[in-house]
């Protein structure tokens, strides 16, 4: 590349700026001019409307994509570079990741990718390097995460592992996978495991360990699995790891502290392969986490084979410059490209189940649904002004319309076949982040309205709980039950009868939701969102209208704090939220998930009273990646 972006932020823009300003160079490294004809990019921070730019001229804003117009006869020599100050921005960015993600020049001669600068922040401001997890402490040799109820150990021993069954066929299998270089956990020299049912709690095991034998009891299958995968990760770590050995003498009783214990998986965003999805679920299962919460579509693409809407996948699930969705976040101008077909989504299903994880598929509705919009038309009120409202991604009117009856017969096709694909009881159906200004232009939605006696303030919100009760009984109908986001409490809401809610925006909305007679998920972004940056310093990446959210926060969380007693709904578990703007690369993945999955997951198994910081950096390092 020989063109190079420099970007630069300064909180002093125009008078109306909300976000500061934005000064941009692109700089011409090579020994040729170069004549643009515009600069596409896509910036997390955007430039908000009406647009005030010096240098260039906006021709189009969708989502976090920017289309700017070189002026007439630009050239920019060897040497030299082409000045544009953005007057105004819709948020000031906190760190460097903030700023532009991706850009391309626009020449006669086709698209050129530009290299980019971090964003700089202003002069003064401090930098640095994230400070590294501390290394930890163990008080007992044992590489078991998440920690147990109860430990009681009395000798250890060098490692020999487990002498091979076809009792441990999968558990041995599902290490290889995780661990493909490591030593396996099989060998005949290994002690065996018997097995015995017992009466404990719901997914417990107990592990009593002698010279001659493991004994695993165990409550039930889902038990049977846990203790097989504490037994791969003890003998895992003490073949791996010189810090630790295996029980001789003693015992290990453990149990569950929550029924729900998630990952929330955004591929629509960016999209992840389907072996990197699997692979996502082999991470919960040797996390003994129990819930795979699969975010298949949203604005930006649609990821999942609809047979009977073959244009979902056709037109929805790509985006690149010239095609209806546009480029965004890291993408250049190719875009990215992916969906699963209904025979690989039913091939993780059944591999999710055969490691005691079930997979919620979620389907939002009716807002995030720009990709669906793009690929069927007809769903909204034709009528309705153009871009009269905007999401808070920067879509414009991205919602299907609740008064038109194609929308119902187009989700009942997708439900349809979701429900062919999943087993899981409940779908997600979303709910979240329909802008209040929505449909408010639309005079269909209107006549809804007030045919259904709804006028005032809240009127969106008020339609959009008229939808999502419809779209409950079109589950119901089809024998399923709703999960969705906790907006769906809002403007009268869904029965909370058989219902699910994710309790996202706020720390405080879980009780809330509970007292209304909701059953729970709490999964706050202020702790549980692994998208937002894990430091306030401006050298830190991620989102951050959650706040900082470091490792020692999410694991020192405690999401039963301040819940009533005597509501009538219940927090029934606890899930980790994987938001992919950010996540465009594997490794941009790893270092924003890991550790704190980790953390979530002994939150969500093992007592607060039992939890140990120390000791969980220190056994953190020993979990797989992506």
């Amino acid at each position: 590349m020989t063109l190079w972006l420099q970007q630069c932020w300064s909180p002093e823009g125009a008078p109306d700026s909300k976000g500061g300003m934005f000064r941009l160079s692109i700089h011409n490294r090579g020994d040729a001019p170069v004549a643009p004809v515009a600069l596409c990019m896509s910036s997390m921070t955007r430039i908000a409307g009406p647009a005030q730019i010096e240098g260039a001229a906006l021709d189009r804003r969708f989502g976090n994509y920017h289309r700017l117009i070189a002026p007439e006869g630009l050239l920019i020599p060897p040497g030299e570079a082409w000045l544009i100050r953005i007057l105004s921005l819709t948020h000031p960015p906190k760190n460097r990741s903030q700023g532009v993600m991706s850009a391309w020049i626009e020449a006669d001669g086709g698209e050129i990718p530009l290299l980019l600068g971090d964003l700089e922040p202003p002069p003064g401001t401090p930098r640095g390097p994230l400070a590294p997890l501390p290394e930890g402490r163990l008080d007992l040799p044992l590489g078991l995460l998440p920690w147990p109820q109860h430990v009681d150990i009395a000798e250890w021993d060098e490692p020999v592992g487990l002498l091979p069954s076809a009792e441990l066929t999968e558990v041995a299998a599902l290490h290889q996978r995780l661990f493909p270089f490591a030593r396996g956990i099989l060998s005949r020299d290994g002690r065996p495991v018997r097995f015995q049912p017992a009466d404990m709690p719901a997914e417990g095991y107990r592990l009593d360990f002698t010279p001659d034998a493991i004994t695993l009891s165990h409550a039930d299958p889902d038990g049977r699995r846990h203790g097989l995968v504490a037994l791969a990760q003890i003998s895992h770590a003490a073949l791996s790891d010189p810090r630790f050995r295996e029980p001789l003498r003693g015992h290990i009783e453990d149990h569950p502290r929550f029924a729900w214990r998630g990952m929330h998986m955004d591929v629509a965003r960016n999209f992840r392969t389907i072996e990197e999805v699997r692979r996502a679920g082999d991470i919960l299962a040797w996390h003994r986490m129990n819930r795979l919460h699969w975010h298949l579509t949203d604005d930006e693409g649609w990821r999942l084979e609809i047979p009977s809407l073959p244009d979902l996948t056709r037109i929805a699930a790509r985006r690149g410059a010239g095609l209806p969705l546009l480029p965004q976040y890291a993408d250049l101008h190719w875009g990215q490209a992916g969906h699963y077909s209904v025979a690989e989504a039913r091939d993780l299903v059944a591999n999710a189940a055969s490691l005691g994880i079930e997979v919620l598929p979620e389907i939002d509705s009716p807002g995030h649904l720009t990709s669906l919009l793009a690929a069927i038309p007809g769903l909204t009120d034709t009528a309705e002004v153009p871009d009269s409202y905007r999401s808070i991604q920067g879509y414009p009117n991205n919602a299907v319309n609740p008064a038109v009856p194609a929308v119902y017969e187009v989700l009942g096709k997708v439900l349809d076949a979701v429900c062919e694909i999943f087993p899981s009881h409940l779908i997600h159906l979303g709910g979240d982040e329909v802008d209040p200004r929505s449909w408010q232009q639309s005079p269909a939605a209107m006549a809804l309205a007030e045919a259904e006696g709804i006028a005032g303030e809240g009127v969106t919100h008020r339609l959009q709980a008229l939808f999502m009760r419809r779209m409950q009984q079109m589950l119901a109908d089809r024998g399923r039950s709703l999960a969705g986001w906790d907006e769906c409490a809002d403007g009268g809401g869904v029965s909370p009868q058989d219902t699910l809610l994710f309790a996202w925006r706020s720390v405080e909305k879980t009780a809330e939701l509970m007292q209304a007679g909701y059953d729970v998920i709490a999964t706050p972004g202020q702790a549980y969102y692994l998208d937002m940056t894990q430091s306030a310093d401006w050298d830190a990446i991620g989102l951050s209208w959650g706040g900082a959210v470091p490792p020692e926060k999410t694991y020192h969380f405690e999401p039963t704090e301040g819940l009533p007693t005597d509501a009538a709904g219940r927090m029934i578990g606890i899930q980790a939220g994987v938001w992919s703007e950010m996540l465009s690369t594997r490794q941009r993945w790893n270092a924003m998930v890991f550790p704190r999955l980790s953390a979530v997951a002994e939150s969500a198994w093992t007592r607060s009273e039992a939890k140990d910081w120390p000791r969980f950096c220190a056994l953190s390092r020993l979990m797989p990646q992506l």
